[in-house]
């Protein structure tokens, strides 16, 4: 599809000899813009109609058409939910903008006051948690302190059993050899 510039030119090329005021050209030029504008909207409607509509996918399921499961409301909307009938029978002339406000206010209200609480559970909750840890680093230690007891044991087990360990050389390329009576006293040992 060649661009609306270049049918432009060509169709201006191709303009007859009879147009002689300006006028008849703006004309004719505009004829050609309105040609071309509806050519356009042709060329469209015919690709939309030849592209395959997509099902419109229903509200509340997925992709397969299984329905979705709706998540559990916060604890704002579950709050909302009980205040609005409460405010709205004690007050049955209120906008539903008011009313919301007045439910926001209550909120802030009864947010501030279960912060309170909370930060003493949290205190509670922090001391106990410290307890716990200080037990359970008591107990590692004990484990340990019972691990190293072990260890020891069977260090001195070995020790027992096994011989004292020889010396190594300072410096590899000193090593002495060994004679033959050094060999057999070390074996008779």
């Amino acid at each position: 599809m060649t661009s609306a510039n270049a049918l432009f030119k060509v169709y201006i090329e191709n303009m007859p000899d009879a147009l002689n005021t300006k006028k008849d050209v703006d004309e004719y030029c505009k004829q050609f813009w309105k040609d071309n504008k509806e050519k356009d909207k042709e060329a469209k409607a015919a690709e939309k109609a030849a592209k395959p509509e997509k099902p419109k996918r229903k509200k509340g399921f997925d992709k397969d058409g299984n329905p979705k499961e709706k998540r559990a409301p916060s604890a704002y909307n579950i709050f909302v939910k009980e205040k609005y009938a409460e405010i709205k029978a004690e007050n049955p002339n209120m906008d539903k903008t008011e009313i919301f406000a007045e439910i926001a206010k209550k909120w802030q209200e009864s947010k501030k006051l279960n912060e309170e609480v909370n930060e003493d559970e949290v205190e509670k909750e922090e001391e106990k948690e410290e307890e716990e840890e200080e037990e359970k680093e008591e107990d590692v230690k004990e484990e340990e302190e019972k691990e190293e007891d072990v260890k020891e044991e069977e260090v001195k087990e070995d020790e027992e059993v096994k011989a004292p360990p020889k010396k190594k050389a300072g410096r590899k390329a000193i090593v002495k050899k060994k004679t033959d009576e050094v060999v057999e006293a070390e074996n008779d040992e």
